[in-house]
């Protein structure tokens, strides 16, 4: 009797031991796995995609600064392409570039949003990445920001500085049904002002461009929202002949008409970049959805206002707003 004790105890001992040495070497097991994973993800070779020329007066050329960027930082191999035909060369260029290895592809504008949604089942073991754009599924995600907060700024600068009542915005892509702050901004200082809305019709069109600007300057505006850093340069300089205040934008571009800039609307479109990767090396992943950078991501702010504002001018724009006004 007391030997089947014994006997009991033992095998109750050893159940408990290879318990849990097996939970152990399961553990094991899953912390090998996933230092492999980290692993596998940090030696990770991506690809960049932009319809854009990759030059550093463009769109694209910020693509090509968030791949020096990221290589920089995070030590990965990354390859920009740019003047890509997306619903033309993007498939070709996914088939490639897997082919060869690649486990991560961001697509540099909304405009790859569509013909990654059509290839993210294809390749289901490939993260997908658009910078903007609205399409998200079980590895495709949408890093964006709303700068909506800055251009109420730029908006009140805009307000009252005019004395025309009439402001245009000259933009690059079709944004009217967005969320943005410009007319917000307006509207704060003044509401009889004439807000005119313009979309050069081919974005990247300097020619284009101008005689949008020109169109405007003749209808009587005086103050005028430039968006699109590839035709920045012709509408500036245009303004400049004839004495029209300028708002810039992506960069602070006050060099370009020091007396005339009223302020810029800034984008360090690269650090969408740093938070992508950032979160692709993370235990989490990519959110396989849309997410919202904003000011703390580093991606957008608002230039110091140029010399035409009096102080009293600043303190009425500080008093409508958190974001910091300076000179």
């Amino acid at each position: 009797m007391e030997a089947n004790k014994q006997l009991k105890y033992i095998t109750a001992i050893t159940a408990i031991v290879s318990s849990i040495v097996i939970i152990f070497l399961i553990l094991k097991a899953t912390n090998i796995l996933d230092d492999l994973n980290a692993s596998a993800k940090e030696d990770a070779s991506i690809l960049i995609l932009t319809s854009d020329n990759l030059n550093d007066q463009s769109w694209g050329g910020l693509a090509y600064k968030g791949k020096i960027l990221i290589e920089d930082e995070y030590n990965t191999s990354a390859e920009a392409v740019g003047n890509v035909k997306e619903n033309e060369d993007t498939e070709k260029l996914v088939d490639t570039y897997v082919d060869k290895g690649y486990q991560l592809i961001i697509g540099h504008g909304r405009e790859f949003s569509e013909p990654f949604y059509r290839l993210m089942n294809k390749y289901k073991d490939v993260e997908f990445v658009t910078v903007h754009g609205n399409y998200s599924g079980d590895n495709l995600s949408v890093y964006t920001f709303n700068q909506n907060e800055v251009e109420v700024v730029a908006g009140m600068a805009a307000a009252l500085k005019t004395e025309s009542n009439k402001v245009a915005i000259i933009d690059a892509v079709d944004n009217r049904q967005k969320d943005w702050g410009f007319p917000e901004g307006i509207e704060k200082i003044n509401p009889a002002v004439n807000l005119m809305y313009k979309v050069v019709p081919e974005r990247t069109s300097k020619l284009k461009a101008k005689e949008v600007a020109e169109s405007v300057i003749h209808k009587g505006v005086d103050v005028i929202y430039t968006k699109g850093n590839s035709y920045n340069q012709e509408v500036i300089d245009y303004a400049k002949e004839h004495g029209v205040y300028l708002i810039g934008y992506l960069e602070d571009q006050s060099y370009m008409a020091e007396n005339l800039m009223l302020t810029s609307v800034t984008n360090d479109v690269p650090m969408t970049y740093n938070a992508i990767i950032k979160d692709y090396l993370s235990d989490k992943g990519l959110p396989h959805s849309k997410k919202m950078l904003n000011e703390n991501d580093g991606v957008y702010g608002i230039a110091p206002l140029g010399p035409m504002f009096t102080e009293s001018e600043m303190e009425q724009m500080q008093a409508l707003t958190d974001v910091e006004i300076t000179h």
